[in-house]
C-alpha cells in the first residue's frame, strides 16, 4: 500500500506504508486461488495460440518488497540489521506461501509462457537499499530458492524487475538465477549503459534502459529523444541480450510526439540484426 505525497506536473511521488494485519489474517490468505489459476491459464493459452509474441507471466512474487509492505520501509530495514531472528522467521513464513504459489503458476502456465516475472525493487537513486552483505546474508538464498525452482521444473526464463541503482547487486542476482533484468534505470548512480553492458552484457539480458523517464522523456525534444534512443540501442544491443523498453512506465505528461519518436527510432534501429548506426 502507498499514499501520494507529492504531485508535480509530470508525475506523482509515493511513499510506502506498513499494512496493519488483522488478527484473523493468516499466511493462507495470500495463497493463489483455484479460480485465479484457471483464469491465468486461459489467458496464457489464448495469447500463446493467437499471437506470435513471447508471453510473460509477471506476478510470481517478491521477497524484499512484500516484507516491506508488511513491516513498513523503515521497520523492515531495521529488522534486517537489528532484529534478524524476527526477519528470518517472517521470510521463512513468506517463502512457504511464495513457493506454494510459484509451483502452481509454473505447473499451470509453463506450456504457454516463455518468461516468469518477479518484482523486487532493491535500489534507490544512489545505491542499493541494503548493502551487498545484507542482501547475501538475508535475502539472496530466498531468491535462489524461487528462481532455482523455475529452472529445475521448467524451461522458463527468469525476469526480475528491480528499480534503482543496483549495480553492486547484479553479480549476486545473476548467480541467484536471474536471466533478464528490468527496468535498467540508467539515470541512477552507477547504472550507465556502457558500464552495464561491459560488466554484465554476456551474462544477463537487459530489458529496458531505452529511454530515461526521469530526465529525458518528458523534457527533451523529439529529435533529442530519438538520438537518446539511438545511442542506448547502440550500446546495449550488440551481441544480443537486449529488449528495448523505456525505463519503467511512461508518465502522464510525456508529450505524445516524444513517445512516437522513441518507438519509431527503436523500430528502425533496434531490431535484430542490429543495423549500423
Amino acid at each position: 500500500p502507498r499514499e501520494a505525497t507529492t504531485s508535480t506536473r509530470y508525475t506523482t511521488l509515493w511513499r510506502g506504508r506498513a499494512t496493519p494485519q488483522s488478527s484473523t489474517t493468516t499466511a493462507d490468505d495470500y495463497r493463489v486461488s483455484d479460480a485465479c489459476i484457471r483464469q491465468l491459464r486461459r489467458r496464457a493459452e489464448h495469447l500463446h495460440r493467437n499471437t506470435d509474441y513471447a508471453v510473460m507471466f509477471f506476478g510470481a512474487g517478491s521477497v524484499h518488497e512484500w516484507a516491506q509492505s508488511l513491516r513498513g520501509w523503515k521497520g523492515w530495514l531495521m529488522d534486517l540489521v537489528g532484529r534478524k531472528a524476527m526477519a528470518e522467521a517472517l521470510l521463512d513464513r513468506m517463502m512457504e506461501v511464495l513457493t506454494y504459489n510459484l509451483k502452481r503458476y509454473v505447473s499451470a502456465l509453463s506450456g504457454y509462457v516463455s518468461i516468469v516475472g518477479f518484482g523486487d525493487d532493491l535500489g534507490t537513486q544512489t545505491g542499493p537499499q541494503v548493502s551487498p552483505r545484507t542482501y547475501r546474508d538475508m535475502l539472496r538464498h530466498h531468491h535462489e530458492a524461487l528462481f532455482g525452482y523455475v529452472k529445475r521444473h521448467s524451461r522458463l526464463f527468469v525476469f526480475l524487475h528491480s528499480c534503482g541503482s543496483i549495480y553492486e547487486l547484479i553479480p549476486d542476482l545473476i548467480d541467484a538465477g536471474v536471466d533478464i533484468l528490468n527496468p535498467v534505470q540508467i539515470s541512477a548512480r552507477g547504472m550507465e549503459p556502457e558500464r552495464l553492458k561491459k560488466s554484465f552484457g554476456e551474462q544477463i539480458t537487459f530489458w529496458g534502459g531505452g529511454v530515461d523517464t526521469q530526465r529525458v522523456f518528458a523534457f527533451a525534444s523529439p529529435e533529442a529523444v530519438a538520438g537518446h534512443v539511438r545511442e542506448n540501442v547502440r550500446v546495449f544491443a550488440p551481441g544480443g541480450g537486449y529488449v528495448f523498453n523505456q525505463v519503467h512506465n511512461i508518465q502522464a505528461k510525456v508529450p505524445p510526439e516524444n513517445v512516437v519518436a522513441a518507438f519509431e527510432e527503436a523500430y528502425e534501429h533496434g531490431r535484430y540484426p542490429i543495423s549500423r548506426m
